[in-house]
This record gives structure tokens, C-alpha cells and sequence, in this order.
């Protein structure tokens, strides 16, 4: 393995500051996504168009999110990262202004895909601009930190949305978005001197997946994204309850999985891998069988509480073992692992919605939350074949 040297922080910008600026830039743009959880599949040009419909609104921004990520890697190749954090933060204000209009269909999906182009920009930028500040013996922690905060956007969204819904409209919560876009540029200007650019990690997400056992991983991740993704369109029409019980009901997912992800880290070099994700597999089968079958709210509130159990036993091993991987692929990068990590998470937030709003629409939301069981379930199972093992520090395949 070659020798690692510190990171050039071109033009003064420290790590501390990167890290600053990139975990606002992912926290800012997963707080946006939570805030349209409870709002878009109420709105009434969303219902108008049915299940379908909204799903394909939904992994609209996740497909545009890997268009964008093909782009933005190059751009920040050419130009540093800098450049591409602003654009996308434009193209966040102009997708929340474009939400507070409530329709029609064809307008909220053009701001969808803004949407979406806006986070692609941001992630890639965001973890170049950690990557290039920070020493490459603490990167890892860095972006594991970076990583964390997605988490507590999607916490904080959901049930800020349904209460500013419920007393103020469905414009409020992307007002507020806009307003949170307007904090989150003055730290990208002010916070970033320069346009840092990595040096000492030219691997890319090619290389970690060209290492044994990273398509396990990748099909981990896949399942922990699309199955909480999965339900955001089509619950809330489900339920017909206020947009704040909604997103009480999301917020209860993500403080689940925000309660057990330091458990679920602290296992990870103690228990086998296998252990945990096949658990998480299980937990998120239970849920959806749960959510689809329960006849009251308190049954609607243990499978979230699964859901975001699941989704911890998933994503926590695997932001862990993706990082390894990265260290044992030729040439090693953390950079391009966590790359990766962003193709396989925006995959399952475009798989997710599309298979149920399409399968709600045809079979029935119960009927529909078995058949999304069954895939999940399915590539859950194929990822556990040659998943990396961690413990005591090396990985090793079982």
C-alpha cells in the first residue's frame, strides 16, 4: 500500500471548516427532502395523477441526483468543489421556490429533478471538500461524521414540515427551506477560501468496487435507502391523516434509527456483519408487513419504529465496511468509497418509491407492501452471500 501524505488545504481552508460547510451542505439537503415527505403526496395535483405518479415524483430526485453525480465529480476534478457547492445551492433555492407553488404535477416534478440535481452537485462537492482538507488518516472518521448528519435531516424534516402544514400551509415548509438555503450559501462562501482539490486519492468508486465483497455492500445500502424511501409517497395518501401526524410518524423512523446507529456502531467490529445486516433485513420485512396489515395508528407506529431500526442495522455496518473496502482497493481512497456509497444510496431512494407507487396503483397498498417485501427481502438476501466480515480492526471475507 503507498504511503498517504496530509492533504493540500488550498487557500486556508481548514479541515475543521470543511467539515463544517460539507456536513451543512448534506444536513441542509436531506432536511429539504424530509420536509416534502408529509407536503407532496397530499398536495392535490399529486393525488390527481395517483399512486404512479407520485412515485415517480419521489424517485425523480434520486435519478437526477446519479445524473448529476456523474458530472460533478468531473467538475470538481476541473474546478474544485467549491464551484459545485454553489451551484447547487442555486439549484436548491429554485427547486423550493418552485415547490411553494403547489402544482402543477409537471412544474413540482420539474422542481424535483432541480431538486435532485442540486443534491448530486452538493454530496460530491461537499465529501471532495472534506477529502481535500483532511489528513487521510482521519478521513474516514470525517466522513463518517458528514455521513451522520444526513440522518438528522431526515429526522428533523418530516415532522417540522407536518407542523408548519398544519398552522401555516403547504408553501411554509419550503419557505423555510429557502431561508435555510440562504444560511447554508453564506457558510459555503464565507467558511470556504479557495477551491482545495484532493491529491492524494485518485481512486474512484470503479476501483472499491472492483474489490471482493463491495457488491454485497452496495445491495445493503440499496435496501436500507429504498425501504424507508419506498414508503414516503405512498403512506401518507394511505393513512388520509393530517400532514403533521405524518411526519410525526417519519420523525419516529429516523429517531429510531438515530437511537440504535451508536448501537449498531458499536457492534460492528464485535458481531459479524452477516449478523447485523440479515437482521436488518428481517427488520425491514417485518415492517412493511406491519405497516401494510396494521388497523390502527399504534400498529402504523411499530412498523416505523422497525423501519428505522432496519435502516440502522443496514447503513451503519456498511458506511463502516464501504470505508475498508475503499483502503483495500488499488490505489486506495476514502473518497471514491464514499462515492460509492452515494450511487448505492440514491439507487435505492429511486428504486424504492417507483416499485410501490407503481405497485399500490395496481394491487392495493396491503397487497403492495407484500410484493415490496418480497424484492427487498430478495436482494437483501443476495447481498449477505460475500459480505465483508469486520472485526479487530482488519476485514476479512467469510
Amino acid at each position: 500500500m503507498t504511503k498517504h501524505h496530509r492533504s493540500n488545504s488550498a487557500g486556508g481552508t481548514t479541515p475543521t471548516r470543511a467539515l463544517i460547510v460539507g456536513s451543512t451542505a448534506l444536513f441542509t439537503d436531506m432536511l429539504v427532502h424530509g420536509l416534502a415527505v408529509p407536503v407532496l403526496p397530499l398536495l392535490p395535483a399529486v393525488v390527481e395523477e395517483g399512486p404512479a405518479a407520485t412515485g415517480v415524483l419521489f424517485s425523480s430526485y434520486a435519478v437526477a441526483m446519479i445524473i448529476a453525480t456523474l458530472f460533478a465529480g468531473r467538475m470538481v476534478d476541473r474546478l474544485g468543489p467549491k464551484t459545485p457547492l454553489l451551484l447547487g445551492l442555486v439549484g436548491l433555492a429554485v427547486a423550493t421556490m418552485l415547490f411553494a407553488t403547489g402544482g402543477p404535477y409537471w412544474l413540482l416534478l420539474v422542481a424535483r429533478l432541480a431538486q435532485g440535481l442540486a443534491g448530486g452537485m452538493s454530496w460530491v462537492a461537499a465529501l471532495s471538500l472534506i477529502a481535500a482538507t483532511t489528513p487521510f488518516e482521519k478521513r474516514g472518521q470525517a466522513m463518517g461524521i458528514a455521513m451522520s448528519t444526513i440522518t438528522l435531516g431526515v429526522l428533523i424534516g418530516p415532522p417540522v414540515a407536518g407542523f408548519l402544514v398544519d398552522h401555516y400551509g403547504t408553501a411554509a415548509p419550503f419557505l423555510l427551506a429557502a431561508a435555510l438555503a440562504l444560511a447554508d450559501g453564506v457558510l459555503r462562501v464565507v467558511l470556504i477560501d479557495g477551491s482545495p482539490k484532493v491529491s492524494d486519492d485518485p481512486g474512484g468508486p470503479a476501483s472499491v468496487m472492483r474489490v471482493p465483497g463491495s457488491l454485497s455492500i452496495v445491495l445493503a445500502i440499496v435496501v436500507g435507502a429504498g425501504v424507508l424511501s419506498g414508503i414516503e409517497p405512498v403512506l401518507p395518501v394511505h393513512l388520509g391523516a393530517t400532514a403533521q401526524t405524518v411526519g410525526l410518524l417519519f420523525g419516529l423512523a429516523s429517531l429510531t434509527a438515530m437511537v440504535a446507529n451508536p448501537v449498531v456502531g458499536y457492534l460492528v467490529p464485535k458481531v459479524s456483519s452477516k449478523v447485523l445486516v440479515g437482521g436488518g433485513v428481517v427488520a425491514a420485512a417485518a415492517s412493511l408487513l406491519v405497516i401494510g396489515w396494521a388497523s390502527a395508528l399504534w400498529g402504523v407506529c411499530i412498523g416505523m419504529a422497525l423501519l428505522g431500526a432496519s435502516s440502522a442495522l443496514l447503513l451503519a455496518p456498511a458506511t463502516t465496511l464501504i470505508s475498508e473496502q475503499g483502503l483495500r482497493s488499488d490505489p486506495p481512497t476514502l473518497g471514491g468509497a464514499f462515492a460509492l456509497y452515494n450511487f448505492a444510496y440514491a439507487a435505492g431512494l429511486a428504486g424504492g418509491p417507483m416499485l410501490t407507487g407503481v405497485a399500490v396503483q395496481q394491487l392495493g397498498f396491503s397487497s403492495a407492501m407484500a410484493v415490496t417485501t418480497g424484492v427487498l427481502a430478495i436482494i437483501g438476501c443476495a447481498s449477505l452471500f460475500k459480505l465483508p466480515n469486520q472485526g479487530a480492526g482488519t476485514i476479512s471475507r467469510d
